[in-house]
């Protein structure tokens, strides 16, 4: 994949273990997709890769494996034994990840590197099957990216889950006259220079079908409302909006700050609702 410099903000691992109980609901809505996945390898025969003795384990590479969050709900979705590749450019995040997957049992590979690295990673890690996955990752590459990343899947002929990318719906209940210019402004930030943002899921599908997979989405929103660990999210995801939204618009700090008090009392009270629009995407190479 072509090289690709270090993102400057990497993200937060307080806002990855904020956003899981989150991200672990809305995983639900992926469990048809998993499904068609283990028939593929079920129906799919092996093609250049060692044949399969029924125990070897399936290999799978998480891209961008932040906290780890993502192999930790997978894992027990998938066909085992499994050995996962971690790969991040994040050392810290992934120390924690693979830390935690040791703590599992789980056979783990770290690979301190970013997506460019895919290519080089799935020639390492040659396998009967082998998947490639990622979540919440599509809208912070570059749509050069995106389409790299499809070439390296549809060329080694991997099938690809890439998971909780952010589509650009969200609803607030109640409503506050600020939220178009608010949250406009946050999603006009996210597509800052070539970043794939809110058009992740449709850039990766076009690409994945333009290479020959079969491709199907399944929505997987977030709805966050009264549960127990829902205050602490809604205070940072309003307030992450608020900040991007000032740093893309700056004439919009007045209003920006405003509706973020106002929201933050929402919240507080008890009274906010929210749905987050998030879409999982399954790619799958031609069998046979």
């Amino acid at each position: 994949m072509t090289n690709h410099p270090t993102p400057d903000r990497p993200v937060a691992g307080d806002w990855l273990a904020l956003r899981e109980p989150a991200d672990a609901a809305a995983r639900e809505h992926s469990l048809p997709l998993i499904a068609r996945l283990v028939r593929h390898w079920e129906e799919a025969p092996p093609s250049g890769a060692p044949a399969s003795s029924g125990t070897d384990p399936v290999v799978v590479v998480d891209l961008g494996a932040g906290t780890g969050a993502n192999r930790a709900w997978l894992a027990g979705h998938l066909p085992g034994p499994q050995r996962w590749i971690l790969l991040d450019h994040d050392r810290e995040l992934l120390d924690r990840a693979v830390a935690a997957a040791r703590e599992d049992g789980a056979d783990v590979v770290p690979v301190h590197a970013g997506v460019e690295e895919l290519g080089r990673v799935l020639a390492q890690h040659p396998a009967s099957r082998r998947l490639v996955t990622c979540s919440a990752l599509l809208d912070l590459l570059t749509r050069e990216q995106v389409r790299e990343l499809a070439r390296v899947l549809a060329e080694e002929g991997v099938p690809a889950l890439l998971a909780l990318t952010v589509d650009g719906e969200v609803l607030l209940d109640p409503p506050h006259h600020l939220d178009p210019s608010v949250l406009g402004a946050f999603e006009d930030h996210q597509h800052r220079g070539e970043l794939a943002g809110t058009d992740g899921v449709r850039l990766a599908v076009e690409a994945l079908q333009e290479r020959g997979m079969t491709v199907d989405v399944t929505p997987t929103p977030w709805w966050v409302s009264d549960q127990e660990w829902a205050r602490p999210l809604l205070d940072r995801f309003l307030a992450d909006r608020a900040d991007a939204a000032v740093e893309h618009r700056p004439d919009l700090t007045a209003e920006a700050h405003a509706w973020l008090r106002t929201r933050l009392v929402d919240c507080a009270r008890g009274r906010l609702r929210a749905t987050v629009g998030h879409a999982d995407v399954l790619g799958l190479p031609p069998v046979g």
